[in-house]
């Protein structure tokens, strides 16, 4: 297998695999994704005022 063939094959391959961004807490206490693979729960922030819902890390 010739250098340029396996670059090109490394390429393609992850190519796809971007996620797509996280979306918004609706709901406390749901489930969310922090950043790619990492867990989180929606939770609200102290002394918010407007969109207090977010995603705070479980680990």
């Amino acid at each position: 297998m010739s250098a340029r063939f396996a670059v090109l094959l490394v390429l393609i391959a992850c190519e796809d695999h971007k996620s797509a961004p996280a979306a918004a807490c609706k709901k406390f206490g749901d489930n969310c994704e922090v950043s790619p693979g990492k867990l989180g729960t929606c939770v609200t922030k102290d002394n918010c005022s407007q969109d207090c819902l977010v995603c705070q890390s479980q680990h």
